[in-house]
C-alpha cells in the first residue's frame, strides 16, 4: 500500500490530503435508472385513502374481494376475476 501526498508533491510531514493509490474509486448512481423501493398499501389503509377521494366498495366488490383471500387466489387470478365480473355479454 503507497500513501502519498496529493498535489504540491509536498513532504510526507506536511498536513495534506492523503489517498490510498489502489483504492476503488466510488460508483455514483446512473440517473437514468429508476429507483425502484417504496412500500405496499393494505386493503384497509387504501380503503380509508379512497374514503377520503369518495371511493366506496360495493357490497359485490366486498364479497369479491373476500372470496378471493379465502380461496387463496394469486393477484392475476384475482385480477382475471374482476375483468369477467365486468365484461359485457
Amino acid at each position: 500500500m503507497r500513501f502519498s501526498v496529493k498535489r504540491n508533491g509536498g513532504d510526507a510531514n506536511r498536513i495534506g490530503i492523503c489517498y490510498v493509490s489502489n483504492m476503488p474509486k466510488t460508483k455514483q448512481p446512473d440517473p437514468k435508472t429508476k429507483k425502484k423501493g417504496g412500500f405496499v398499501l393494505g386493503r384497509d389503509s387504501f380503503g380509508k385513502i379512497s374514503a377520503v377521494e369518495g371511493i366506496r366498495l360495493t357490497p359485490a366488490m366486498k364479497k369479491r374481494a373476500a372470496d378471493a383471500e379465502r380461496k387463496g387466489l394469486s393477484a392475476e387470478e384475482y385480477r382475471q376475476t374482476i375483468v369477467r365480473s365486468y365484461r359485457k355479454g
